[in-house]
């Protein structure tokens, strides 16, 4: 007897269903989309619970004859594909038969829908059509659906709780009232309004009516010839509260999931604002259809891109775009809670003592002068610095020289460094910084390291093994001003450096036992960043720190050391003051 045999309709339908429905949030954003493709210009959500009882989806687009709301509930039925070519030009949201048959196969669905000549009602219960009718309804399209996954308990029972569910709902509606200003969309919840879109097409009104409000904003709106990218960043106030905003990313209005540049555009954020902080943001993508594949994830929540690097670099020389010229902008208007510009000069040119404060006051120095009870400072009279490093203002000046970051001290012997600006203390680790520096020189400013001839060259013997390694690497040395030549059998000799490079560096590096069969892996940045991470610290003065941190700050990466060492890090004032039990306001619209 055959064991092998066709599985009936429906159990092909249910199983099919499973691609696109796992959750009532899946079926709410099928459906939505369906409307959006239907040109709705009103969509109203309703559920109950979690969703899973009832939820319905009503629209005013263009609605359907009697012919097509039948046709809408077959199995790969769609009325956006006519051949396969018309995948690379898709501009709907959808081709899977508007997932009409997959809902309907898995829960009992109600559609009414009227394309202006008259309404239809279809009536299916998990597949089987219960009745189609005429009926009275207004324009567009009506969706009901209850008891999702009643005949399929094993499904059902993976789905989380009410409230769970219930979030999964909020935030797919949420994503089209973002990515659709057009489109006013209700949502209810239990008969009760959650929200509706507000009236305003501004990004950041519609930003604060779903997230609530956060003290700073970077807009972002950059083109080039492939792709458009406009958006918003927001961060918290520095109030000590810690909460992670939500980052969602649209490409070509659709909500889709994609860690690698959400990490990426937070990196970036962090290495211009020099601390990690938990941004938030949302980043429109519009690319030609043919740049994009959809088709990778049943439900459509990832993408592919042609170039995905090129997605990357762009994003990332947006983003850093943005934060520098906020930065300029802020450093060039200082808050009203600044210094005037005669106290805040003379302020920053003495220097800080952490424990006295008010030592450097010109206040204090003029109060004490004409009465004999102690100085209280002002409240106002406090070290704001809030603006951070502003890496295109002052390409030739000292950073810290214009009060950006205040040197307090060092400690750990010397090899640790502690400043202080608006939002909190910053320690950095100078061992750290040094790599940096000349990982950045390395991989940016090659031309900046200048050979310096050795008066006695240095030789290096080295086994028979390694010489092929070390000849095929000879090249790269000299990208970096390190040059290295054969003088005989298994020796080599040093004769020019840059004055960054100490003689004992290469030798070490070419002496390494792991060096000739590492090398063959090595490209020219790997060797940089390999090379540079074995940069011995070299001790600096307290007038050389100074120094020292200018030239970090200017380095494009200055938050990961080449060692994958942290350079530095923040302590926020606010945490800082909690330690003694202390509660200080936040200081709102400001980058600090």
């Amino acid at each position: 007897m055959a064991k092998i045999h066709l599985l009936p309709e429906t159990i092909i339908n249910q199983i099919a269903a499973g691609e696109v429905v796992d959750r009532p949030a899946s079926i709410v954003k099928e459906l939505i989309e369906n409307s959006i493709d239907a040109q709705a210009k009103h969509i109203t959500v309703k559920f109950h619970n979690g969703g899973d009882s009832f939820l319905s989806i009503s629209d005013d687009g263009i609605g359907m004859d009697e012919e097509d709301a039948a046709m809408a509930f077959e199995r790969n039925a769609t009325s956006k594909l006519t051949t396969i070519k018309d995948l690379e030009s898709l501009g709907t949201f959808g081709f899977r038969g508007e997932a009409i048959a997959s809902i309907a196969s898995v829960a009992r669905m109600i559609m009414q829908t009227n394309d202006g000549n008259g309404g239809t009602e279809i009536h299916c219960d998990a597949g089987k059509k219960i009745h189609q009718k005429a009926c009275g309804c207004p324009r567009g399209t009506f969706i009901e659906i209850r008891n999702l996954f009643e005949k399929i308990p094993a499904r059902k029972q993976f789905l989380r709780s009410e409230t769970t569910e219930a979030i999964y709902i909020v935030k797919a509606v949420r994503a089209f009232v973002l990515a659709e200003p057009d489109i006013y969309f209700e949502l209810y919840k239990n008969g009760k309004l959650l929200f509706s879109s507000p009236d305003s097409r501004n990004l950041q009104d519609r930003t604060e009516l779903l997230f609530g409000h956060f003290d700073q904003y970077t807009p972002l709106d950059y083109t080039n010839d492939t792709i458009h990218l406009h958006g918003l960043l927001f961060e918290h106030a520095v109030d000590g509260v810690v909460s992670k905003p939500d980052f969602l990313i649209f490409v070509n209005k659709r909500n889709v999931n994609n860690p690698t540049i959400v990490r990426l555009v937070r990196d970036t954020y962090a290495m211009i604002k020099s601390r990690v902080t938990n941004v938030g943001g949302l980043l429109f993508l519009e690319f030609q259809s043919n740049f994009v594949d959809f088709n990778v994830h049943p439900q459509k929540k990832e993408v592919r891109f042609k170039s995905e690097m090129l997605v990357k670099k762009f994003i990332e020389n947006s983003v850093t775009d943005a934060l520098k010229k906020k930065i300029a902008t802020l450093c060039q208007t200082p808050t009203p809670e600044t210094f005037t510009s005669t106290i805040y000069s003379e302020q920053l040119s003495q220097p800080l003592n952490w424990y006295h404060y008010k030592d450097a006051s010109p206040d204090k120095r003029k109060y004490e002068e004409t009465s004999d009870t102690p100085y209280v400072p002002s409240p106002h009279q406090v070290f704001d610095l809030s603006l951070p490093q502003n890496l295109g203002n002052f390409p030739n000046e000292s950073l810290i020289g214009h009060g950006l970051w205040r040197f307090v001290g060092m400690f750990g012997e010397e090899r640790f460094a502690i400043f202080e600006r608006q939002s909190g203390l910053i320690f950095v680790n100078l061992a750290a910084a040094q790599k940096c520096i000349l990982w950045d020189k390395f991989l940016n400013s090659p031309d900046q390291l200048i050979p310096q001839i050795l008066l006695i060259p240095r030789t290096v013997t080295i086994n028979p093994e390694q010489i092929a390694a070390l000849d095929s690497l000879l090249e790269i040395f000299a990208n970096f001003s390190i040059e290295v030549e054969s003088f005989g059998k298994n020796v080599y000799k040093i004769t020019a450096l840059p004055r960054e490079v100490s003689e004992e560096m290469v030798v070490q590096w070419i002496q390494d036992p792991s060096f000739a069969t590492a090398s063959k892996l090595w490209t020219r940045d790997v060797f940089a960043k390999q090379f540079c991470a074995g940069l011995p610290f070299q001790s600096v003065g307290q007038g050389e720190v100074k120094i020292l941190i200018d030239q970090l700050l200017h380095c494009y990466q200055f938050m990961i050391a080449p060692d994958n060492t942290n350079v530095l890090f923040e302590i926020d004032r606010c945490d800082f003051a909690k330690k003694f039990g202390l509660q200080l306001t936040p200081k709102r619209y400001c980058l600090g």
